[in-house]
């Protein structure tokens, strides 16, 4: 069978909500999880999305089953001073089953996902956290990089100690259970990963300065993310009913670190994941009136939290900031090759024509990284 027959063999559908079943147990090639946890999911990001009511979802079928998934969520920008907002559709969740993959199905499953995007008058589409097979694929057929987000990270002492010593000893003809130990060290964190935060936050629930809560303060951050200058740079919308809707994501579980009183002066908010993968936290959001605030909730962040890794994006977050990082100790995050790239903000134009303009919102180019105030909250990686 050549490889033009193998792909007409497939169909490309747009989203039935009587394939939900399917289409859970398929992203579980994504997110490890039961199928309840990633049909929660599904139904939280596209179906109770709050800027797009129909679902902008599109499904690759073989012989009756969805082998293959492209998904894009709807997300509210704003730019210009003052602030106008627009719709765009944010691409994730790219899947496809192993034994359908190499069959040019991403390209199929993509385009189909953009005429329609294109039919509903969207300018323009974003992926916001591409993993590297989609990075490849992505900047294969049209995508274009809008600029790196320059994750740094910081690792507890003990951690790296650890890690070393798993590197050196999984090499070495040693009894497994000398080299699991090291492993289990050195890897995933069982168990809550913010246990000491929870403690430690707990106890000084009651002084002045910094307050730990497991709730977010939707009115108050909004009002104050409302309340601080804007520079006229894309950035996502974060009103009320954004974050209400942000903080819902099952897969996710957050602690939220606040100054202030009644009007916030800063908030600091961290997340890690229920899926079973690397416990890892970051640190998806960060605002404050001044420098100093923002260095109080980052040094309650570590002192109280204790991570073992720590992460936060630093391509929009003032100098001043990313200098109090680095005097914390947090460095540059590199995935190897292909990782210097990641992650990343992709861009696609949507036009009849397909032309291969840049596109522009606001007078802003969009493939300029000047253009954009990034957030790891914005993507589904935070």
């Amino acid at each position: 069978m050549t490889a033009g027959s193998e792909s007409a063999a497939y169909d490309i559908v747009p989203y039935d909500p009587a394939l939900k079943p399917q289409i859970a147990a398929l992203q579980r090639h994504l997110w490890r999880g039961d199928v309840a946890l990633n049909t929660a999911y599904f139904e939280w990001k596209y179906e109770q999305n709050p800027y797009v009511n129909a679902p902008l979802v599109h499904l690759a079928m073989h012989g009756g089953q969805v082998v293959g998934m492209r998904g894009m969520f709807g997300s509210q920008w704003e730019v210009g001073t003052p602030a106008q907002t627009v719709l765009i559709p944010a691409a994730d969740d790219l899947v496809v089953a192993p034994a359908h993959r190499t069959r040019g199905l991403f390209a199929r499953i993509m385009q189909a996902a953009l005429e329609d995007a294109a039919a509903r008058g969207y300018p323009c589409a974003v992926s916001l956290s591409p993993g590297p097979i989609t990075l490849a694929g992505s900047l294969a057929t049209g995508w274009r990089s809008a600029g790196l987000m320059r994750p740094v990270y910081r690792e507890a002492r003990t951690h790296t100690v650890a890690r070393r010593l798993y590197e050196k000893l999984r090499g070495l003809p040693l009894r497994p259970r000398w080299t699991d130990a090291a492993r289990l060290a050195a890897g995933s964190v069982e168990g809550n990963v913010f246990k000491s935060l929870d403690r430690q936050g707990t106890r000084r629930a009651d002084g002045p300065g910094v307050s730990l809560e497991r709730v977010p303060r939707i009115s108050g951050m909004a009002d104050l993310v409302r309340r601080l200058p804007r520079d006229g740079r894309l950035r996502h919308t974060r009103d009320e009913r954004y974050l209400a809707w942000r903080f819902r994501n099952p897969l996710h579980e957050y602690r939220f670190l606040f100054t202030g009183g009644e009007h916030l002066d800063g908030y600091l908010v961290l997340k890690t994941d229920h899926t079973g993968r690397r416990r890892e936290v970051a640190i998806v959001d960060w605002e404050g009136t001044s420098s100093a605030i923002r260095l109080e909730l980052l040094r309650a962040a570590i002192e109280w939290g204790r991570f073992q890794n720590l992460v936060v994006w630093t391509s929009s977050l003032p100098r001043d900031t990313v200098a109090q990082l680095a005097a914390a100790g947090f460095v540059r995050l590199d995935h190897g090759p292909l990782g210097r790239h990641l992650p990343s903000l992709l861009v696609r134009a949507i036009t009849k024509d397909d032309a291969p303009a840049e596109p522009t919102l606001g007078g802003l180019r969009l493939l300029d990284p000047a253009s954009w105030d990034m957030r790891m909250l914005y993507s589904m990686a935070g």
